[in-house]
């Protein structure tokens, strides 16, 4: 075989990576230039055994490196969970401290979202042009930022204004988050992985929830506001350590940075590195290659028809779900509960998503993602109509326990078949506008929501199962390459497509 030594380059973002064992920049450095990467020329017989980019994912395997991408992962949950759900909490102290009515108060939320929407489609097309690793970073200083500076709105529309960057901040992170995660992973247990991702959002529920039965009784909302957003700054300082994703390196050409970051993961899972691997694996992309070219892709039929699907798909999911969590907690409020018991209570629906998502991530990848989650979506529209039925404390809890419980692990199994459904080079841009979507609902349902509030609680919570129920019957209608955990297509087929 006729080898050759490649040359091993700086690794520019090691930098504060203190995985594994507590390595400084320079020990990290030291040790990709002893186990240097060894390639074949193209055109070359390659050695019995060597691997091409992608089997070398599968080689190295999931270990310490994804664990800890996902705590931080996961840890950007809390803190968007921590700034969106305790909106429903200061509903009604803003209609009294701005002296607005309920459909102005749902405006607040309607302007969250809205943020939201201009965020999920502005960071996503920015992830797959500049990279995934700047809007991992930028994404929630923006929401932390705009989130202590709304601790002090004087006037209401200025909490709107600055509701709407905090927004703009979170619709970024949640497509980032899935694009950057699901990158750096191999294909066994991804989707257990992925929908695991969104078990952390309850958590954040449940902390969000305490802190409000702490802090709203003696300190009142503008407190609530501002510490909420402090998680967010402290999450930016470890995500600084976290390297740029190799798909999407080796989606833009740059092959020697997409195999240093797989070194990188080597090292951290400690799995040696493959002594031949096939260099060449990483195509060059073509110097006239733009974005705009790249997205031409979703009007191949194949990508056309899953692209719509799942944009309806995540509208009428996300009708449903928006429209409940906000005005949850005033229903609550109007069948009788107690404030004070509303926030312990939402500690336990929040407890109930967290367990409606483990048992989901443990059985997607066997039962199938197509019907884990359509039955989730059809569940989540029958205990929305047993909600309504509700009477007394403790059913009511319940049916909002098994709402939360099923409507939360279909959202974790949504991002996840999304993410594994497009290629590389327009996976964030894919995410993105689905949450686009996603956010367009956020900002109609709260809405429709207050409009709904004085009516009977059964045509609201009517208006709801229908949409969980279209959900679940668009659901059947994904073609099954997008429910199977790989992509329909090869990510270099896509590229020359494109």
């Amino acid at each position: 075989c006729n080898c050759q030594q490649q040359p091993s380059l700086p690794f520019p973002f090691a930098r504060g990576m203190n995985v594994g064992n507590k390595e400084t920049e320079a020990e990290v450095y030291e040790a990709s230039e002893a186990t240097p990467l060894v390639t074949s020329h193209p055109g070359v017989h390659h050695p019995p055994g060597a691997l091409t980019f992608e089997e070398t994912i599968e080689y190295i395997g999931n270990g310490w490196f994804q664990y800890k991408l996902l705590l931080l992962c996961g840890f950007g949950w809390i803190a968007d969970a921590f700034e969106m759900v305790m909106l429903s909490f200061i509903m009604e102290p803003i209609e009294n401290a701005f002296h607005v009515d309920t459909i102005m108060a749902g405006a607040l939320s309607s302007a969250a979202y809205a943020g939201m929407l201009t965020g999920a489609g502005v960071w996503s097309i920015l992830a797959d042009i500049v990279g995934r690793r700047p809007s991992f970073l930028f994404t929630i200083l923006a929401a932390s930022v705009f989130g202590i500076l709304s601790a002090f709105s004087p006037v209401y529309w200025v909490l709107i204004a600055l509701r709407f960057g905090v927004g703009f901040g979170l619709g970024g992170n949640f497509p980032i988050t899935y694009s950057m995660l699901i990158e750096f992973l191999a294909s066994k247990n991804r989707g257990l992985i992925g929908v695991i991702l969104s078990a952390f959002w309850p958590i954040g529920v449940m902390f969000s929830s305490g802190l409000a039965l702490l802090v709203m009784p003696h300190l009142g909302w503008r407190w609530l506001l501002g510490i909420s957003a402090v998680p967010g700054f402290f999450l930016l300082l470890f995500r600084f350590g976290i390297p740029e994703s190799p798909r999407y390196l080796a989606a833009r050409g740059k092959a020697d940075e997409a195999w240093k970051v797989l070194e990188l993961v080597a090292k951290v899972n400690k799995k040696p590195f493959p002594q031949h691997i096939i260099y060449e694996s990483v195509l060059p992309v073509k110097k006239d290659t733009n974005h705009l070219q790249a997205m031409k892709v979703f009007l191949t039929p194949q990508y056309f028809r899953m692209m719509v699907t799942f944009l309806l798909l995540w509208f009428c999911g996300s009708f449903g779900y928006f429209g409940v969590s906000t005005w949850l907690p005033s229903y609550m409020a109007k069948m009788g509960i107690s404030e004070d018991a509303i926030y312990t209570n939402f500690i336990a629906v929040g407890f109930g998503q967290l367990v409606g998502i483990i048992v989901t991530a443990l059985v997607v990848d066997r039962v199938g993602r197509k019907i884990t989650l359509f039955f989730l979506f059809f569940m989540t529209a029958v205990f929305s109509i047993l909600f309504a039925y509700s009477r007394g404390e403790w059913m009511v809890l319940a049916a909002a326990i098994a709402i939360n419980m099923v409507n939360n692990a279909a959202t974790g199994v949504v991002y996840t078949v999304t993410s594994e459904a497009f290629p590389t080079n327009v996976r964030s841009t894919s995410l993105g506008l689905c949450s686009v979507f996603n956010k367009s609902a956020g900002i109609i349902a709260p809405i429709v929501g207050g409009a709904l509030y004085s009516a009977p609680t059964l045509l609201s919570f009517s208006v709801w199962a229908g949409a969980y129920v279209l959900a679940a019957l668009l659901t059947v209608t994904l073609p099954r390459a997008a429910m199977g955990g790989t992509k329909p297509q090869k990510d270099e087929e896509a590229n020359k497509d494109s």
